[in-house]
C-alpha cells in the first residue's frame, strides 16, 4: 500500500512529468512564460521609476537639512506668520549676545539668549547670518513661546516636535523672571 502511493506521488511530480513528456512545446511554453515575464517585470520598474524618483525628490525637499525643530505642517505655515526673516536675522545678533549690565546675575534676556544660541549650536552654524530663513521662523517662534504666557506658551508648544521640552524651557526663564 505504501509502495504504491509513493509510486503515484512520484509519477504526479513535476520533474517526472516534465522528463516523461519532453516535448518541444512544453519547453517552449515555459520559455516564453519566461522571457513574458521578465519583459512585464523590466517595463513595470522603468513606468514606476520616474514616479518613485518624483517621490523622493519631493519628499527630500519638505525636509529641512537641519534638525528642525517644528512639526511638518507647523514648518509649512509659518512663513505666513513670522516677520521678514532678514530683519529679524539683523536683530537676532543682539539677542544672542549677552549686555553684561548686570555683572554676576543672567538676566531673562541672557537666558533666552542662551537657548537660542544652544538651537543654533545644534544646527552646526557658527555665523547666525547663515542662518536659512526658515531657521531664522524657527527661532523667531522659539523666542515667542519662551516670552509667551502659559495659556499661549501651550499653544505655540504644539507646532514642535517635543513641546514638553519647549515648555519646560519656557517654565524655567519665566521661574527666573519671577525669582
Amino acid at each position: 500500500m505504501m509502495r504504491r502511493i509513493l509510486l503515484s506521488l512520484a509519477a504526479f511530480s513535476p520533474g517526472v512529468i516534465a522528463i516523461a513528456v519532453q516535448e518541444l512545446a512544453v519547453s517552449l511554453a515555459f520559455v516564453i512564460f519566461g522571457l513574458v515575464g521578465a519583459i512585464a517585470l523590466a517595463a513595470s520598474t522603468v513606468a514606476m521609476s520616474s514616479k518613485m524618483n518624483t517621490t523622493v525628490r519631493t519628499d527630500r525637499a519638505a525636509q529641512p537639512h537641519y534638525p528642525s525643530l517644528l512639526l511638518r505642517h507647523a514648518r509649512d505655515r509659518l512663513s505666513e506668520q513670522s516677520p521678514d526673516p532678514v530683519a529679524w536675522r539683523a536683530g537676532l545678533i543682539g539677542r544672542l549676545a549677552p549686555d553684561g549690565t548686570d555683572r554676576g546675575f543672567v538676566t531673562r534676556e541672557d537666558q533666552i539668549g542662551m537657548i537660542l544660541s544652544q538651537i543654533i549650536a545644534r544646527w552646526s552654524v557658527t555665523d547666525p547670518a547663515l542662518l536659512s530663513d526658515d531657521q531664522v521662523r524657527e527661532l523667531w517662534l522659539t523666542e515667542r513661546l519662551l516670552r509667551a504666557d502659559p495659556a499661549q506658551a501651550g499653544e505655540l508648544a504644539t507646532l514642535f516636535v517635543t513641546p514638553g521640552a519647549m515648555l519646560a524651557m519656557r517654565d524655567l526663564v519665566a521661574e527666573h523672571a519671577s525669582a
